[in-house]
């Protein structure tokens, strides 16, 4: 069978070919792209944030479809939940492929293992297609699930960003102990660097776990506002402050005590922002850096202040696949009480999908997504 697939040949060059796709193993499961967004990291890629990859690449990670077709052993999803032809369906995108020394040695951080491939980073050599494709082949190791039939199918799409920002939220909540206030817990204060759809969805998984106050920090009133309808309780826009001691003091006094919240996960992916994090949560507290997958600059900052506030600084690289199932259970809970749908506000074509990277580098959307059989 062959399918239309979007191929980022080098930095800041993209075709649209033709292949074919793997022969349909016996647990393999046939997907029909419904959409595929584009993330921060895929603008860093196209930017030559990750040049150790081997271009041409198929890239999209963050897809959502249906089921095509089952490979004959196939009869449940991931969770064991029945799967049939025409069900709304998403998968993980990455998965391990042998075992390394940190499989070994450190078995709790999934995300560290070398061995790791998967879907939207692929040479296009191995002809193993990404989400911006009209149909993918997704392995017995993507672990697929099955998507509620009373939710709207895109919004599988992001499962895998909202993984991404349980897991910078369960990071900055480890170690913790919010009964003598270190750490992150029930009732606790957060800021969030960044409002693009990562931070946005780490404000929901924040408000999901009960976390009393939620400080969303951009430059964008719009996006601001939005941050309110996921779950933030105060804003700060940057523009309004000169220099970062004056952004800083505007987040403190955000909190009841004017120390700062306990936590604050950078999910920018701009340099400048991490020495505000470093100075953002109060003594004591916790700094989460998310934003910077792909190499995206660099910036000059104090050790001296680390050691003087005794801050936990915690990298989230990306999210093992218990946040991906976690992310999928949260979903359906958010469908309804947040605008998820609205996230998708730049919607084109595979066809279109210059467009749809550079709107999404300039700020232009909240999350611009390719949809292979038309918008």
């Amino acid at each position: 069978m062959k399918t239309r697939a979007v191929v980022l040949d080098e930095p800041g060059e993209f075709s649209v070919r033709e292949f074919d796709l793997p022969d349909l193993g016996a647990n393999d499961v046939l997907m029909r792209v419904e959409l595929n967004g584009v993330c921060g990291t895929d603008v860093h890629i196209n930017e030559g944030g990750m040049n150790h990859l081997e271009f041409p690449i198929l890239p999209g990670h963050e897809f959502a479809g249906r089921v095509e077709r089952l490979g004959e052993e196939v009869e449940t999803d991931a969770r064991g939940q029945p799967l049939e032809e025409g069900d709304p369906i998403t998968a993980i995108p990455f998965w391990q492929v042998e075992e390394d020394w940190y499989s070994k040695n450190v078995p709790t951080r999934p995300v560290l293992f070398e061995g790791i491939t998967g879907l939207g980073l692929a040479p296009a050599s191995t002809g193993n297609v990404g989400g911006m494709s009209e149909y993918i082949v997704l392995p017995e190791e993507a672990d697929v699930y099955r998507l509620p039939d009373g939710m709207n199918p895109e919004l599988g799409a992001l499962a895998e960003p909202l993984s991404i920002g349980v897991r910078a939220y369960e990071r900055a909540a480890m170690p913790g102990l919010p009964d003598v206030n270190e750490g992150v817990g029930l009732g606790s204060s957060l800021a969030v660097q960044g409002v693009g759809p990562i931070g946005l969805l780490t404000i929901a998984a924040a408000h999901a776990a009960g976390s009393g106050q939620i400080i969303a920090i951009d430059a964008l009133d719009e996006r601001l506002e939005f941050a309110r309808k996921f779950g933030a309780t105060d804003t700060v826009n940057i523009t309004d402050y000169d220099g970062d001691e004056e952004i800083v003091r505007a987040v403190k006094e955000q909190t009841d005590h004017g120390y700062g919240p306990t936590a604050v996960i950078e999910a920018t992916g701009v340099p400048a922002s991490v020495p505000q994090a470093i100075e953002i949560p109060h003594d004591g507290g916790v700094f989460v850096e998310a934003g910077h997958y792909a190499y995206n600059g660099e910036v000059e900052i104090n050790p001296t202040r680390i050691v003087q506030k005794e801050l936990t600084i915690l990298g989230s690289k990306a999210a093992p696949p218990a946040q991906f199932r976690t992310a999928v259970e949260l979903l359906p809970r958010l469908a309804d009480e947040l605008p998820l749908e609205d996230l998708f506000n730049h919607r084109v074509s595979i066809d279109e999908v210059e467009d749809a990277y550079e709107t999404q580098a300039a700020g232009g959307a909240l999350r611009a997504s390719i949809h292979p059989h038309g918008v």
